[in-house]
């Protein structure tokens, strides 16, 4: 009698453990969450441990100089002018803004991996209109500008 007990409650145990464990549930879908952005919605759709996010339209200031920086993955870089060096780490698209730019100005960025399928570009802007640009797509690749403002 003991040992049908024993083995009653090893068998429960056991189905227990499968239950807690998730091992009969139905794969996941991906969840997905909808963040209100103006007139407009974005969804950030999570699959597993990657979260996969839409780019933002970025907008260009009218008044000011700022450089514009676009890559896909990881970059780094330097810009401003020659006794203002900002040094950067980031992804994505990003606009720096150039206080007081008056002279030359320079922006000088690289790829953090070896991908050769996505471009990294850097560009001027000055006022809303765009001065100069330079595009790489190679392995590791480095991009420079240098404009007088």
């Amino acid at each position: 009698m003991t040992r049908n007990w024993v083995a009653t409650l090893v068998i429960l145990s056991l189905v227990g453990i499968v239950l807690l464990s998730g091992c009969t549930s139905q794969p996941s879908t991906p969840q997905t969450t909808t963040i209100p952005t103006g007139s407009s919605a974005q969804q950030t759709q999570s699959i597993g441990d990657i979260t996969v996010k839409p780019t933002t339209q970025v907008t260009i200031p009218v008044t000011g100089v700022f450089v514009k920086v676009s890559y896909l993955g990881s970059f780094n870089g330097t810009y401003g002018m020659k006794n203002a060096m900002q040094q950067v780490r980031n992804s994505g698209v990003r606009v720096y803004e150039i206080i007081n730019a008056t002279g030359d100005v320079t922006a000088t960025f690289s790829k953090l991996d070896g991908s050769a399928k996505h471009d990294i570009s850097v560009e001027l802007w000055k006022n809303g209109k765009s001065l100069t640009s330079a595009t790489n797509s190679t392995p590791f690749g480095k991009v420079s500008i240098s404009y007088k403002v």
